[in-house]
């Protein structure tokens, strides 16, 4: 597959490649470049790696539905207190409450249709208008959930070493968000443009991938430019300003007399904030780390990765990927006291009482 982008799309269980100068009737010389190379013949390696990945079935489908489970749950709880608690509606819970919809969102899209595509004998079996909405929404829930991770760290760093800097307001954070789903958009459509729904009626499957008709390096500049923006920066921008928070935070001096419990409670704290801030960092570098490394592998000489083991590899890379929409909910709500807290009040509210819940939320708060 040529894929010049997008991090949820995963090879198809039919053994056809996508190769790159084809012109003219496309499906047909992809079915006679397929032949040539004997893609289609069971004593093909590609064949092999499409048995093995069966052979796994098994165990990566509840592994996925896990994953779904896990992140629906706990972004739409994150939502529902955000949505319900009115005086929780500020800047940095509005970016919290971006990134569980994106992440739900995410958790629909790039799960579901990738699981059925990668195992299913014929292929793409979900028509052309889905090929081309799903390639787009696939990517764009990506991309909106790594730079609503970027916002949030800059916001972290601005109320945490900046605290006496003018906050934005409501309606530039209303800016900012739209700003980032338009950005997501304006880079996936270079990939969407170039990809093709593609019927072997005959052979009985159909193909939705990306065909970059021999752009080789239009492909890998559009790439690895993706792959700047939504990995190496990103994470290049939570480590400085997690790090200069840590900084912060250790040199931080609460004026007057301390007794000994109080400067124990302050450094217990710190200590809180540090690991809750290595957590964000390293999570979103390990669960996106394999299948970037993936993607550069492929890219620049794809016989680096065996093809017995090809599918099964990017799978299990892409799972990995998945697997930080159930992440996020823990490390930006769940591991929060007050969150906690809220959540307890308001279904607690919500039971006993039979009230509205926005109407139990009394203090402010910030997660």
């Amino acid at each position: 597959m040529e894929n010049g982008g997008n991090v949820c799309a995963v090879e198809p269980a039919s053994p056809v490649p996508c190769v790159p100068g084809m012109e003219g009737n496309l499906s047909g010389q992809v079915f006679e470049v397929a032949q040539q190379n004997g893609s289609l013949s069971k004593r093909s390696p590609q064949f092999v790696g499409v048995e093995m990945l069966q052979s796994f079935k098994l165990l990566i489908i509840p592994c996925y539905a896990m994953v779904v489970l896990i992140g629906l749950f706990g972004n739409y709880l994150l939502l529902y207190v955000i949505c319900h608690t009115h005086k929780m509606h500020n800047v940095t819970n509005f970016f919290i409450g971006n990134l569980a919809f994106s992440d739900m969102l995410m958790c629909v899209t790039c799960i579901p249709f990738t699981l059925a595509y990668a195992f299913n004998p014929h292929g793409w079996v979900f028509g052309r208008f889905m090929c081309y909405l799903v390639y787009l929404i696939q990517p764009v829930t990506v991309y909106v959930s790594v730079f609503t991770l970027t916002a949030i760290g800059v916001d972290r760093y601005y109320a945490t070493v900046h605290p006496l800097k003018k906050r934005i307001s409501v309606l530039a954070c209303t800016y900012l968000l739209s700003g980032i789903w338009l950005l997501s958009c304006v880079l996936v459509a270079p990939a969407v443009a170039h990809t093709y729904h593609v019927e072997f009626r005959n052979e009985g499957f159909t193909i939705c991938e990306e065909f970059w008709m021999g752009k080789e390096r239009e492909r890998l500049a559009y790439a690895y430019s993706t792959l700047l923006m939504t990995y190496v920066l990103p994470l290049s921008a939570l480590c400085i300003s997690y790090l200069c928070i840590s900084v912060k935070l250790r040199s931080c001096v609460v004026p007057g007399h301390r007794t000994k419990s109080q400067a124990e409670a302050q450094r217990a704290r710190k200590r809180k904030t540090f690991r809750l801030v290595s957590l964000v960092v390293a999570a979103f570098g390990v669960c996106w780390m394999p299948i970037s490394v993936f993607n550069v592998l492929r890219d620049v000489d794809i016989d680096l990765i065996d093809k017995r083991y090809f599918l099964l590899i990017q799978l299990l890379c892409h799972l990995c990927a998945m697997s930080s929409s159930c992440c996020n909910p823990f490390l930006y709500a769940w591991l929060h006291d007050r969150f906690r807290a809220e959540l307890r009040k308001m279904l607690t509210c919500h039971h006993r009482i039979g009230i509205p819940v926005n109407n139990c939320a009394t203090n402010s708060v910030a997660l």
